[in-house]
């Protein structure tokens, strides 16, 4: 279970983050939507890691496996058993251009600290999940803005994190690999924990079964209808400046 307790992290008064709640388990995909600006990367940012909240806490509790239910939390300021079970696709990928995509997903798992033996299957694998396995050998600087963005994704999933966190996957990403993504986030969703930032809400809505609407910083809804989701986006968008944010408040769901 991924829990923020008022996480905050503030680059400035009203840009970033400040005092978010949300709960999200394994088992769930979780769309986060909200205006321009709002603060949606840097909330995914907090959820993966990459960034330490300033004040309030954000924890994963995993279970082991084995019928004992032995519980583990990990919080994201303490050492670096957090980030050992997130997978993360940040806004801007960072990807090696004199790589090929084999050799760069390969890299990546031994960074990781995967086996050999490990490293060379769960590559093959994401390759053919993914759809990249016939540009295997193609050096990633001869490759397109969305394909480049495929590879970050299939790098964030490789080694079946606990949490994955993808901000705007589907950008620069065709109609047939839309199609094709949403139903393997279906799948990684049956496992994992899954949040998935982006600008259009209706393409999340082919993978998400709740959604977080942030606002001016803050996290001002969670709801589990995709109706009701895309209303307060369309108010949130139309709220003039001066207008104060509504308190933040859940329908449906966990907060």
């Amino acid at each position: 279970m991924l829990e923020l307790t008022d996480a905050t992290f503030l680059y400035a008064p009203g840009r970033g983050i400040d005092g978010a709640n949300l709960r999200a388990v394994s088992g769930e995909c979780v769309g986060v939507i909200g205006p321009n600006g709002a603060g949606k990367s840097t909330l995914l940012g907090l959820a993966a890691a990459a960034l330490v909240p300033q004040s309030g806490r954000v924890r994963l509790t995993l279970t082991d496996a084995g019928g004992r239910g032995r519980q583990r939390r990990y919080d994201s300021d303490i050492g670096i058993g957090y980030r050992r079970h997130v997978g993360y696709l940040p806004e801007r990928a960072p990807v090696c251009p004199e790589m090929t995509v084999a050799g760069y997903l390969r890299f990546r798992a031994a960074l990781r600290g995967e086996s050999f033996l490990r490293v060379r299957r769960r590559v093959e694998d994401i390759l053919e999940r993914c759809a990249l396995r016939p540009l295997r050998k193609t050096r990633l600087a001869g490759l397109s803005f969305g394909v480049i963005r495929r590879v970050a994704v299939a790098e964030a999933m490789l080694t079946h994190p606990a949490l994955l966190v993808l901000d705007d996957p589907f950008a620069g990403a065709d109609l047939a690999f839309r199609e094709s993504f949403a139903e393997l986030l279906r799948a990684v969703a049956q496992r994992s924990c899954v949040l998935i930032g982006g600008h259009d809400p209706e393409l999340l809505a082919t993978c998400c079964n709740r959604f977080v609407l942030v606002e001016r910083a803050r996290v001002t809804a969670v709801v589990d209808d995709y109706g009701e989701a895309v209303g307060r986006l369309r108010e949130a968008e139309a709220r003039p400046a001066a207008e104060e944010v509504p308190a933040p408040g859940r329908k449906g769901g966990r907060p």
